[in-house]
């Protein structure tokens, strides 16, 4: 006991007196990790050999061979029994054996005793932590209604069914990695992350390689091979990055582009595409809507029957028929169905008395303003360059449009990045053929199955709120309590001066997770997980994972006074008398899922096989790269693509038209007193908030911010100084690191950074929250612009 209690004080972590070593006590006695990390013993060590997986937030996907001492996780390599193509792990899966045992692991349940956000707690047993919950729960219902708490979602603590068991409100928060998403869904019906059309393996029919606003090779590490193929293949692999990137060192060109202008660079090669008639007529008349015509006045689409409405006798919606194209051999207005072959591209005609267009027109109408000299003007790319991609792109054969989730998806238009791609693949085909395609291929966009799902009864379904969570600072939306599964706070609100302000409002803080994180502090009750290394079943996840079946397996059992996520979800469930609808154990619900999948079936693939196949199995038929649209057929209305977004005449956006940044733009008068764009970006040391709390990576991963040389010496900072980064919203303080890889006038630090490996503050006390007003037109609502952001810095 005197053991832990030295390492709570050493960390500030609890604050006990007499009470509190009674809780602690009560609640099991917590243990430091000194004990589990001390000298090997003499004798030989019981050793055994455990296959599981590694947890989904990393996106790696990677199958993992354990080794188990006495009951210690002692080293994690990758299974080895899988396709050596997808034999891998990076130094974020080995060094969880850090994150296992590190002294920032939370320990036992606790409830706070002084201010909010003062880091005091006391420790209490799993009782009475479950109880305080479900009384403050009750409260809460009472007083303003179940969709009164929501639950955000973030690490890995997973509580799939406890919203609509709640009756809650919930996401994985909306405001981050949909933003290019956000542009390029409507045109394909397709997902608003963005996800890749193709997997990456694909890449080595691909002839040009546009790679932007990612570092693959640090971000998505496990498939950097699908890359090396590639380029080994002969695929020009041009990168557009503001700062000289480790994907940039191994592409074919790297262009250096000012931070948050992609969409000007994609409207250039637009521009330049249809000057040169460098698209596929074919193409466009058979599998887009660039035939359609449109009202020249209203921007509105000819249909054949009356408007969009509703019946005023039977009250049904009114079916407007098909959509209009102009048949140039007969020389009338149709049906598009009637004329793929002849209708006509562009043009201006006559339709019942009103001057129509074709959608072709109405491009290249709405694109005069963006040509590649003015795209030049905005990104700071020549105008010889912007030329040369698009004539690659257009012409040199197969090519894949490679947009990322941790650069420029962050400012306040990504959306017109996405939309811009889209239309670049509709003028060229570019999508449903080998090599071909557009998206995010994180995690390699691979094959999956479909999982048997467990279902609840129909009246519990999750609440539904018209403000989304990042908004409530502004709005709260009647949201009076947060379940926070994870780090929360630091990874999906901006500005966080203003949130603590609303996070003070709050009337009850959960947190669920594994670490003592920043969102920690805020919490009333802190209920603490174990990694998915430990649990009270063998078994408790199974999923699909680029190309293969994985299998969670448990190495040890949950240490400290930690349970397993499942658990704890059905503890709160049954605190609140709403337990009996969940499987009674993770490993239940495992074989559930297996059991009742039909694609499991097909394949022969069951539980047993996946504990005899070392807990990973290859799906059958994923030899070949997954590749979407082979048939052309889409999943929007007409089964074509749609480049011209009709709905969002109003906001402007029809057609991607370009916007300038809320804050980091050329010629905003702040920059006179805030003149540093600042960046979170991704790294190979850590995903969002995750990934932290090892000493290894800690070793070349302590938050800095790295600035250009140029930029340093003008301030009189030396690589090394404490440096203050500050703005109107706020500031914080950090160690400076010269880099030369950094575009002047930029600067940089990590995504989602733990407030205390820095000297002071929070990194998002500088982010900007700015909500763009085309955010009702958006499928998911306007992205955070972290990177939307400017800073001054000085020396401390």
């Amino acid at each position: 006991m005197q053991d832990a209690s030295r390492s709570l004080t050493r960390r500030n972590f609890l604050k006990v007196g007499a009470a509190g070593a009674a809780g602690l006590a009560a609640a099991g006695a917590m243990t430091g990790c000194d004990a589990w990390l001390g000298a090997a013993p003499q004798q030989a060590a019981e050793e055994k050999t455990v296959y599981t997986l590694h947890q989904f937030m990393c996106t790696g996907r990677c199958s993992l061979k354990c080794t188990v001492r006495d009951g210690r996780l002692a080293m994690i390599q990758p299974n080895d029994t899988v396709d050596p193509y997808y034999r891998h792990v990076c130094m974020k899966g080995i060094s969880e054996i850090q994150h296992v045992y590190s002294d920032e692991r939370l320990q036992t349940p606790m409830r706070r005793v002084g201010k909010r956000g003062d880091n005091e707690f006391e420790a209490i047993s799993w009782d009475e932590a479950i109880k305080t919950v479900g009384d403050e729960l009750r409260k809460a219902w009472g007083k303003y209604g179940k969709q009164s708490v929501y639950m955000s979602a973030s690490n890995e603590p997973r509580f799939g069914f406890l919203p609509a068991l709640l009756g809650c409100a919930t996401g994985v928060e909306p405001g981050i990695d949909r933003g290019t998403g956000n542009g390029s869904a409507p045109a394909i019906g397709g997902d608003v992350f963005g996800g890749g059309t193709c997997e990456s393996r694909d890449w080595v029919n691909t002839k040009t390689l546009i790679v932007a606003g990612a570092n693959l090779l640090e971000s998505s590490m496990m498939q950097s091979n699908t890359f090396l193929d590639a380029k080994k293949a002969g695929c020009d692999i041009i990168v557009l990055d503001p700062h000289f990137s480790t994907t940039a060192s191994k592409a074919s060109q790297w262009i250096p582009i000012q931070p948050g202008t992609d969409a000007a660079f994609y409207l250039g090669m637009t521009s330049y595409i249809l000057d040169n008639k460098l698209y596929d007529e074919a193409y466009m008349r058979e599998h887009t809507s660039f035939p359609f015509l449109l009202d020249e006045a209203t921007g509105k689409l000819l249909r054949t029957g009356a408007p969009w409405g509703t019946d005023e006798e039977t009250g049904e919606p009114v079916d407007p028929g098909d959509f209009l194209v102009w048949d140039g051999a007969a020389d009338a207005a149709v049906p598009y169905a009637e004329a793929v072959a002849t209708a006509a591209l562009e043009g201006t005609y006559e339709v019942n008395g009103a001057k129509v267009i074709t959608v072709l027109e109405s491009l290249k109408r709405n694109q005069k303003p963006f040509t590649c000299e003015w795209a030049e003007g905005v990104t700071g790319v020549p105008t010889e360059t912007i030329q040369e991609v698009a004539r690659k792109y257009a012409t040199a054969g197969p090519a894949f449009l490679a947009f990322g989730q941790g650069g420029s998806d962050k400012y306040s238009n990504p959306d017109i990045i996405g939309h811009a791609g889209m239309v670049l693949t509709a003028l060229t085909g570019n999508i449903g053929k080998p090599g071909c395609g557009i998206g995010h291929t994180i995690g390699g966009a691979g094959y999956s199955v479909a999982l048997g799902e467990w279902k609840l009864p129909e009246q519990f379904k999750p609440a539904e709120l018209d403000v989304r969570a990042d908004r409530f600072p502004n709005d709260n939306g009647g949201v009076h309590v947060i379940i926070s599964l994870g780090n929360t706070f630091q990874q999906y609100w901006a500005n966080m001066n203003k949130t603590r302000e609303w996070i003070d409002s709050l009337d009850f803080i959960v947190h669920i997770g594994m670490y003592y994180e920043d969102t920690v502090r805020y919490a009333d009750i802190v209920l603490p997980v174990c990694s998915k290394f430990e649990d009270t079943v063998e078994h408790s996840i199974v999923r699909s994972d680029y190309n293969h079946v994985n299998l969670q397996t448990k190495c040890i059992d949950p240490l400290f006074d930690s349970k397993p996520d499942f658990d704890v979800m059905r503890l709160i469930a049954e605190e609140m008398g709403v337990g009996d609808y969940l499987p009674k154990t993770a490993e239940e619900l495992v074989r559930y899922q297996i059991e009742h999948s039909e694609d499991l079936a097909e394949q022969g693939i069951t539980l047993d096989a996946l504990v005899k196949n070392h807990g990973s199995i290859k799906m059958a038929g994923t030899d070949e790269p997954r590749r979407a649209y082979t048939d052309q057929v889409f999943e929007t209305p007409t089964t074509r693509i749609e480049p011209y977004y009709e709905a969002w005449t109003a906001c402007d956006q029809a057609w991607p038209t370009w916007e300038e940044n809320n804050e980091a733009y050329a010629g905003n008068p702040l920059a006179d007193k805030y003149p540093l764009q600042f960046t979170q970006t991704r790294t190979r040391f850590s995903n969002h908030s995750h990934f932290k709390a090892a000493k290894w990576l800690q070793q070349f991963a302590k938050p800095t911010l790295e600035l250009n040389p140029v930029d340093m010496e003008a301030r009189g900072i030396a690589d090394g100084d404490l440096v203050e980064a500050f703005n109107d919203r706020g500031s914080f303080k950090c160690t400076a690191r010269a880099n030369n890889a950094i575009r002047p006038g930029s600067s940089r630090t990590w995504e989602a950074g733990w407030s205390k490996y820095i000297e002071e503050g929070n990194t998002q006390n500088v982010t900007n929250d700015h909500v763009n007003p085309r955010d009702a037109f958006l499928p998911t609502g306007a992205p955070i612009p972290f990177n939307d952001t400017l800073i001054e810095v000085k020396k401390a």
